[in-house]
């Protein structure tokens, strides 16, 4: 698996990342540590961090010096609705410490900011985000969930080496404003749900709330294309849209939530053909 720099900073991360949102939900505990040995076996290095608790038990294979170990603060999807994002310095280095110390961590390397909180200045997070990186909490800084103006002003107040977007042949939005700002910024991009919530495989299931959003005519006639071009490779149409997204310019790194080793390794080698990945392209504008 290749290995690309993150925006302009020299940090090097993997063509696919680990996604962890599914450890112990859909994916068991005791599978985790084969679902890190099968990513580090395949060349990866970015793991993304959802649930500190759902990591613990990982211990000293979380510390191997190889790992990019990337997690987010400023939203707590436990609290109530209208209170879940709190981006105040106050939230933020509350969190950065909790996360730090229930995994044993002596530091982040890639801390993100996890949605726009227009009820904190941009002043106040970005001097959060200094203040953990010049105490060597935190090496490098990202967004998540933002546009493509909030990405400039607050990379304009603290730089940014990353933004992570939700981004599939389904969830496209990204192109429109995020994807160019970054470009422009020397900010990379680090797309996940590549699956578009199952959307492209089926599998969504009836009570996710973006059931409704992402279902209708334009995602059928996606994922049938999708179905399609798998067949003719011989992979799954999941192997197809991650690699689809894995192979788009812009993106440095692709999350996957892996529920099996299998699955990372048949993310790791498959590759669309050109005249594929443009025909996906296409019926997917």
């Amino acid at each position: 698996m290749d290995l690309r720099t993150l925006g302009q900073s020299g940090l090097r991360v993997s063509a696919l990342g680990l996604g962890t949102a599914h450890w112990g939900q859909r994916v068991a505990l005791d599978a985790t540590p084969a679902l890190l040995r099968a990513f580090l076996d395949a060349g990866g290095n970015l793991v993304d961090i959802s649930s500190v608790a759902a990591m613990a038990g990982l211990g000293r294979d979380l510390r191997q010096p190889e790992l990019v170990l990337s997690a987010a603060s400023g939203v707590n999807p436990d609290s109530p609705a209208g209170r879940r994002v709190d981006c105040s310095r106050r939230s933020l280095l509350n969190d950065l410490d909790r996360i730090l110390q229930g995994l044993g961590l002596e530091h982040l390397d890639l801390w993100s900011v996890a949605y726009w909180d227009p009820h904190t200045p941009v002043e106040e997070i970005a001097g959060a985000i200094e203040h953990a990186v010049d105490t060597g909490r935190v090496r490098y800084a990202g967004v998540r969930g933002y546009s493509g103006w909030q990405v400039a002003v607050t990379h304009a107040r603290r730089g940014l080496v990353a933004a992570q977007v939700p981004y599939s042949l389904l969830m496209r939005e990204a192109e429109l404003e995020v994807m160019p700002a970054a470009e422009y910024l020397g900010v990379g991009i680090i797309a996940a749900d590549p699956l578009a919530h199952g959307v492209l495989t089926g599998e969504i299931a009836p009570e996710d709330p973006h059931a409704p959003r992402l279902r209708g005519q334009r995602a059928g006639k996606i994922a049938e294309a999708l179905r399609t071009a798998a067949e003719g490779l011989g992979i799954s149409a999941g192997t197809a849209a991650v690699a689809w997204v894995r192979q788009r310019e812009a993106v440095a790194s692709t999350l996957v939530e892996a529920h099996v080793p299998e699955d990372i390794a048949r993310c790791a080698r498959a590759t669309l053909p050109g005249p594929i990945h443009k025909a996906l392209d296409d019926i997917s504008r």
